[in-house]
C-alpha cells in the first residue's frame, strides 16, 4: 500500500493492516501499512498500531498508538478513530475547554461517559500487548 497522510487513517485500514510505519515529512504525518505483526524496542522506525479502547460507560471503540517507546502519553500518542474524524487524547499544550468540548463532540460522549478509560493493544510490543489507563485529556494514571 502507498502511504497516505495519519489523518486520513480510517477504521478499516487498521482491521486490514494491524501495524503501520509512521514518519513525518514537511510538518506532515505520514503512515503505510507494515508486514510486522509485533513491534519492538530497537525497530529503527516509528509503528502505530491498533488499539482497543474502552470507556468508562462501557463502550468500545477502535484507534491507534505508538507502543514503542513506552513512557508518557507523549511517546504513546493514543487516538481513537470516529465518524467524525480522529479524537487524540495527548497533546504538547494544555487542553482549552473549546478543545475538549470539540473532542467530546466527535466522540459523541461527555467527560463522565468517557473517563477513565482504558486501552490496550491488539499487537504486542516486544511479545506483551501494551495497555494504560487515561483519566482525563492529557492524563495518565
Amino acid at each position: 500500500m502507498n502511504q497516505k497522510r495519519l489523518i486520513d487513517l480510517t477504521k478499516e485500514d487498521l482491521l486490514e493492516n494491524q501495524v503501520w510505519e509512521y514518519w513525518m515529512a514537511g510538518n506532515i504525518e505520514y503512515v503505510r501499512a507494515s508486514g510486522k505483526t509485533e513491534v519492538t524496542e530497537d525497530s529503527n522506525a516509528t509503528h502505530i498500531v491498533v488499539t482497543d479502547f474502552i470507556f468508562n460507560n462501557k463502550t468500545k471503540h477502535l484507534g491507534f498508538c505508538s507502543p514503542q517507546e513506552p513512557g508518557g502519553l507523549d511517546r504513546i500518542q493514543p487516538v481513537v478513530l470516529t465518524p467524525r474524524g480522529q479524537v487524540e487524547f495527548y497533546k504538547e499544550n494544555e487542553w482549552a475547554e473549546c478543545e475538549k468540548t470539540r473532542a467530546f463532540v466527535k466522540l459523541g460522549f461527555d467527560v463522565k461517559d468517557v473517563f477513565p478509560l482504558t486501552y490496550t493493544t491488539r499487537v504486542k510490543f516486544d511479545r506483551k500487548l501494551y495497555s494504560g489507563t487515561l483519566s482525563d485529556f492529557n492524563e495518565e494514571q
